[in-house]
Parts: structure tokens; sequence; C-alpha cells
């Protein structure tokens, strides 16, 4: 900054920030305030300086005729500085009725009595934390209140064009069949699929997720994530699209992550057939303990005993083995035991090809040892299944496109389009 400007407020605050100079985080905070009354200021002049929207008489409206200019009109907006008082420009077609503010959409200001750079602040809260958090935090931050009424309304907005912004990338692709270029090279490229269930007020529903990772260069992970409460057939597509843009064509290698559930095998053979399938250790150990429990029950010391022993022989690859042991366990039980038995020597059978974990370690893979999972409690449970939480569709999925937004670092480019006014 120009130090004639800074002498100037030097000068013209001196006494009231002078006692103050022995105490850096008061006298931090004290200038903190003061920049927000001068930018307060400083936002208004430069607003009241500007056309807000007025171009002429008249403009050219939908139905053919004109639009009449009317007046100026004045709309409070609550901004990062303060509160401002903007004068837009107001048009009306007398013939079919129309109406617009066209510096509403021109500013990215949209209907909201809220400025996009606080906008933005709140989202960026709201992607973590509860509406009524983030309202807290953006006033011990910033100085401004917003209500978390305000927040969760900004929010739905947002994560509703950036929900939008993804239809539209999928409905270019079956119009022009042009597949999306690839920002990235990886030698491995991982795929990883699971779901989750959400609590909304018609009951739990599945949000289906979607984790593509892989070491850049510079042996760094870069993950992208898909969260989305579609049918299985859309968010698979949804998840083609981000493993081509990470670089699904390019890659040597493809990894394939989930669970072995029918949906999840359906998009490994629609989109991902050249991938290495491996059912994700994770929920295969999850099956052996749960076979465990129902036979020797939960907490028991011979409970842990024969999980650690057919795991062991899963870890090394040793399906047959251990399916013949299941085979031999199954003679001594019946009803409710014997079921489970049965339950597990099915998944292991229809899975065995997809568990050689001896061999996909020999080949330095992750088997998914809590990679999936991890994807459902970061994407998904962080925000969305917090103590108490229940949401309405819309709700849940555009906070779930505006979560995903910024952990694949796609916020600026949001913030670019004007959401607010979209």
């Amino acid at each position: 900054m120009d130090n004639k400007i800074i002498d100037e407020l030097q000068a013209a605050y001196s006494e009231e920030l002078s006692l103050l100079t022995d105490d850096l985080g008061a006298l931090e905070e004290a200038v903190k305030n003061l920049m927000q009354r001068l930018g307060q200021g400083l936002l208004q002049r430069l607003v009241d300086r500007q056309a807000n929207g007025r171009n002429g008489s008249s403009l050219a409206c939908k139905c053919g005729n004109s639009m009449k200019f009317v007046q100026d009109r004045k709309k409070d907006i609550h901004t990062l500085f303060g509160w401002i008082t903007i004068k837009r420009a107001y048009y009306h077609c007398p013939d079919c009725g129309e109406s617009v503010f066209p510096y509403d959409d021109i500013s990215g200001l949209g209907s909201e009595q809220i400025s996009p750079g606080l906008a933005k602040s709140c989202c960026l809260l709201a992607v973590d934390d509860s509406f009524e958090q983030s309202s807290r935090k953006i006033e011990a931050i910033t100085g401004q209140k917003v209500s978390d009424n305000t927040i969760e309304r900004v929010a739905s907005q947002v994560g509703s064009v950036a929900q939008e912004q993804h239809n539209q990338q999928l409905k270019r692709f079956f119009d022009d069949k042009q597949i999306p270029e690839s920002q990235s090279k990886p030698e491995r490229l991982y795929v990883a699929i699971d779901g989750t269930t959400v609590h909304e007020t018609d009951g739990w529903h599945e949000c289906k997720v979607g984790t593509i990772y892989f070491e850049d260069e510079h042996i760094r992970r870069k993950s992208r994530y898909v969260g989305r409460f579609d049918n299985s057939e859309d968010f698979g597509w949804h998840v083609w699209l981000a493993a081509c843009r990470s670089g699904l064509r390019q890659a040597r290698e493809v990894i394939y992550l989930g669970d072995g559930a029918p949906w999840i095998r359906t998009e490994h053979y629609r989109h991902f057939g050249r991938a290495t399938f491996i059912i994700d250790w994770y929920h295969a150990s999850e099956h052996i303990w749960d076979c465990g429990k129902e036979l020797f029950g939960e907490g028991t010391k011979v409970t842990e005993q024969w999980v650690k022993r057919h795991l062991d022989l899963l870890w090394d690859g040793r399906t047959k083995k251990l399916l013949d042991d299941l085979k031999d366990h199954r003679k001594r039980y019946r009803s409710g035991k014997r079921k489970a038995i049965d339950t597990l020597i099915r998944y292991i059978s229809t899975n065995e090809e997809q568990m050689r974990y001896d061999l996909f370690r020999s080949k330095g893979y992750d088997i998914g040892s809590g990679s999936v999972e991890g994807a459902c409690k970061n994407v998904v449970g962080k925000r969305l299944k917090q103590s108490g939480m229940i949401w309405t569709r819309l709700g849940s999925s555009s906070v779930l496109a505006l979560r995903a937004c910024w952990l694949n670092d796609e916020w600026e480019h949001l913030w670019r389009i004007k959401p607010l006014a979209a």
C-alpha cells in the first residue's frame, strides 16, 4: 500500500489506536475493525459511482418488444465489510409484464441480500460445519452476523449450481460423445466405489461415493471424489467421467476397489472392464467378523481367535483352504449359525477371483484397507451425518455437491460462474 495513505491513516486514527500498542492481539483486532469500516465506506462509494445495470432507456425483451427503464431501486446488501445500499436500474416490459434488474445478473448478486464475497465465505465454512456453526464462525472471523437460515439457503443455491454443472457435463458427453480431456497421466489409477446412508425426512437413503486417486510425478497422492444420490447407472457414468479427467485412458494400470455388491460389479463391467477388480479388504474382513460374532458371540476370545485364523487365510490368498474350513464348520451348526456360514461361503465363492490378496500385495496394489470406507466418511459422513442431522433431498444433494466441489479443487471455478445469480 502507498506509504502516504498509511501515514494519513495512522495520523487520523492514532488516538484511537495508541492505547493498544502493547497488546498486539488487541491492536490487530482494532486495525481489522478499522479496515472494515473503511472498506464499507469505500465499497459504498464505488457502487454509487457505477451504472449498476443502467444501459439506456430501454432493453430488448424476450417477447420481442422493449423493456423500458422505470427507475433506480435500492437494495440493501450484506458484504464482508458490512451493509451497503445499491441503487439498481429497474426495467419493465408493458407488453408481457416481464421485469429485470440487469445488475443482479451482471454482478453475480442474485436474489439474496448477501454479496458474492460474503456468500463464498459462508459456503466455505458450510462444506465442513453445520449451518449453525458456520453462522457462529463467520461472525467470529469477519464480524458479520449471518443467520444459519441465510447460510442454508445460499449453500443450497450454490450447491445446486455445482450439481447442475456436473449434470450438464454428462449431458454434453451423451450429446457429442467427446471424452473429457485428461488432466493427468498416472502410471496407476485407482477407482474405489462404495455406498453409505444419509438420514432424510422420509428415512435413510443410500448415497453412492466414488474416489479416483493416483500418485503424481512427485509421488504425491491426488484424489477426486464423486458423491451422488443417483441410481447406479447414472452414478457410474459420473465416476467414469471423473476417472477420464484423472487419466483413466492414459494409465498403464487401473485398479477397481469395491465391496462386491451387484451394482458395483455392473459398473465395473460397464466402464472399467480392463481394471483389476479387488474386493476391498475392509469389507471382506467385515464379513468374516460378522460370521464369527454370530457363531461365538461379540467380544469373546473365541470369536477373536476364529476371526484371526480365517483372516490370515484370506490375507495369504488361501481362499480354497478358507472355504474348505467353513464347509467343515457348517456341518456342526443348525439354523442361524449355519445361515451365517452359508452367507460367508457364498460371499467368498462369488468373489474368490477378486480376493487374491497375496497376488495383489506382491504387485504393490492397494487392497482397500480403509480407502473406500474412508471416502464415505470424508465425503459424506463428515458433513451429512453429524449428530441429529435430518435432510431434505434438495439440502443433502446440494451440500454434498458443494463439499465435493471444495474437495476436488473446483471452488474458484464455481464462483467464477456467479452461482448466486444462476
